[in-house]
C-alpha cells in the first residue's frame, strides 16, 4: 500500500487542512477502488490512525482507500458559530479525493466510519448524507452526546454550546432526530461496537435499543475493553470486514 498525506486549501474552513490516505500500489488490483473515510476523536488529528493502529496493514490487497481527514474539535458539523467541519469532509475532501484519485464516486463505493468523537460524526454524517455513503460503522461512539447532560458536555468539550447551541437535543445535528425524520430504506448498512467498559457504553446501547424499535437494520456488539487504542486496533479489522461485505469489494 502507498501513503500519502494531501495538503490541501478547504473552502469550507476557509484555511489549510491535511488528510492522510492509504491507497493500493499493487497494479494487479483493479480499478476504481472504493474508498473508506476514517475519523478520529476528539484528542487526536488525521495522522492518528496510521500512528496507532496497523490500518494499512489492514486493508492490504484490497481495493480500497482509506482516507484520514482533520476533523481538529470540531465534532464533524457545521458550527453555529465557528467552522464548517461538516462541509469539510463532505465537499472539500470527499470532493478532492473523488477528482484525484481512480475511484468510485458514488454511494456504493463509499464507507465512512470512525470513532468516539469519529464514531459520532460517522453515524451522523452516514444519516445526513445516506445518498453518500453505503455503510456506516462507530467505535465507542458519542452517539447520544447531544442528549446528555448540558454541564456534563461542556466539561467534556468547551466548544460544545459554541458548535451546537444551548438545545441541540433532537435538532438537525442529532443521530437520534436524523433517523426520524429520513427513509429508512435508504439509511446506509451501519454496524456499531462499544466495550464494556467504556464510559460511552450507555450512549451506544440507547441507541441500539432506540434503532431496533424502529425496526432499523444495523449490527450491534459489545465487547471487552475501555475507550482506548487496544480496543480500536483491534476492532478496526471487524469494520473494515463489514464495509468489504457492502461495498462488495474482492481481495
Amino acid at each position: 500500500m502507498a501513503f500519502a498525506t494531501i495538503n490541501y486549501h478547504s473552502h469550507s474552513l476557509q484555511k489549510a487542512s491535511s488528510f492522510n490516505i492509504v491507497f493500493p500500489d499493487d497494479p494487479a488490483i483493479p480499478r476504481p477502488w472504493s474508498v473508506f473515510y476514517l475519523l478520529h476523536g476528539q484528542s487526536d488529528d488525521h495522522t492518528i490512525w496510521a500512528r496507532r493502529t496497523s490500518i494499512e496493514r489492514y486493508v492490504e490487497g484490497l481495493p480500497l482507500v482509506v482516507v484520514m481527514p482533520n476533523g481538529d474539535r470540531g465534532w464533524y458539523t457545521n458550527a453555529i458559530d465557528g467552522y464548517k467541519y461538516e462541509d469539510d469532509v463532505i465537499k472539500d475532501v470527499v470532493g478532492l479525493v473523488d477528482r484525484t484519485f481512480p475511484v468510485k464516486a458514488e454511494r456504493a463505493g463509499r464507507a465512512i466510519g470512525g470513532l468516539s468523537m469519529g464514531g459520532y460524526g460517522a453515524v451522523k454524517l452516514g444519516l445526513k448524507h445516506h445518498e453518500t455513503f453505503a455503510s456506516v460503522n462507530s467505535h465507542s461512539g458519542a452517539i447520544g452526546f447531544l442528549r446528555g447532560d448540558l454541564k456534563k458536555s461542556k466539561e467534556l468539550s468547551p466548544e460544545f454550546p459554541r458548535i451546537f447551541g444551548e438545545k441541540p437535543t433532537g435538532g438537525p445535528e442529532d443521530p437520534f432526530a436524523i433517523v426520524e425524520q429520513i427513509d429508512h430504506g435508504r439509511i446506509p448498512a451501519m454496524r456499531i461496537d462499544c466495550g464494556v467498559d467504556d464510559f460511552l457504553i450507555e450512549q451506544n446501547r440507547d441507541f441500539h435499543k432506540f434503532l431496533e424499535a424502529r425496526h432499523v437494520a444495523h449490527e450491534y456488539q459489545e465487547f471487552p475493553g475501555d475507550h482506548n487504542w487496544a480496543y480500536w486496533d483491534e476492532h478496526v479489522q471487524q469494520a473494515i470486514a463489514f464495509h468489504v461485505r457492502n461495498l462488495k469489494l474482492k481481495p
